[in-house]
């Protein structure tokens, strides 16, 4: 081996410098490979996970961003998700820190309503709803909010059940947008929103079996139907590192 290595042709100055570059722009390329290719955007995170779930590629009609979580409504082939994406420090893989989840999934079929999971700049919880009337320009969403507990450690803070009714303007891709803001209360209590987002677990939980009426209307506010259910439940699809 060590007389073949002599028989080589030596490098030029020039020749091992373009050995040496060449040498670092394939460890370059060949290192997100072994960290599992990280995606380049949260948008991008999301996507790649969509494809282990085996879910049909969608389009984004609606996102939501505060600090480092940004909030999605998806819509792809029969189906409708709520999902995250939340930057975290990655020790392990330093190259891919946005962190993906779907909380729900529904079918497009049937009329439905889902929570982004993620609050939006102002603070607002935002509620999806679609499958309204052909004929409906606006809607009104009452939302029970019940069984929420006050973040742990704060035991000073009372958290009641509350009802937040919301109207809006059906959207051109025929969805509807709800934006609940928390309001102010007396001392010693905190707005049920407030908790919600203040608990640990993924947003989906606390949202979760919550009874909601949404009442589709047209132009002159008259109803024309109303539906009624239960916000689904979590279903905490992550793309674990």
């Amino acid at each position: 081996m060590r007389k073949l290595w002599q028989r080589l042709p030596k490098l030029s100055r020039k020749g091992k410098t373009v050995r040496n570059i060449t040498f670092v722009l394939l460890t370059a390329l060949l290192l997100p490979a072994v960290l599992g290719w990280p995606a380049l955007t949260q948008d991008g995170a999301l996507a790649k996970m969509q494809g282990k779930y085996l879910l049909s590629p969608s389009e984004i009609l609606y996102r939501t961003r505060r600090g480092d979580t940004q909030g999605y409504l998806l819509q792809g082939e029969g189906w409708v998700a709520a999902g995250q994406v939340q930057k975290y420090d990655n020790t392990s893989r330093p190259l891919e820190r946005d962190v993906p989840l779907i909380t729900q999934i529904l079918s497009r079929e049937e009329p439905g309503v889902l929570v982004i999971p993620a609050q939006d700049k102002d603070g607002a919880t935002v509620l999806a709803a679609f499958g309204g009337p052909e004929e409906a320009v606006q809607a009104e969403l009452t939302l029970e909010v019940a069984a929420v507990e006050p973040y742990r450690g704060i035991t000073h803070e009372k958290v009641e059940d509350e009802s937040f009714t919301v109207q809006c303007q059906r959207e051109e891709n025929g969805y509807y947008f709800f934006r609940l803001l928390p309001h102010d209360h007396q001392e010693k209590q905190c707005c049920v929103l407030d908790a919600v987002w203040r608990q640990p677990l993924p947003i989906g939980d606390e949202f979760a079996g919550n009874h909601y009426t949404v009442i589709w209307e047209d132009a002159q506010g008259q109803e024309l139907s109303r539906m009624t259910g239960e916000i689904p439940e979590n279903l905490n699809l992550r793309d674990f590192w």
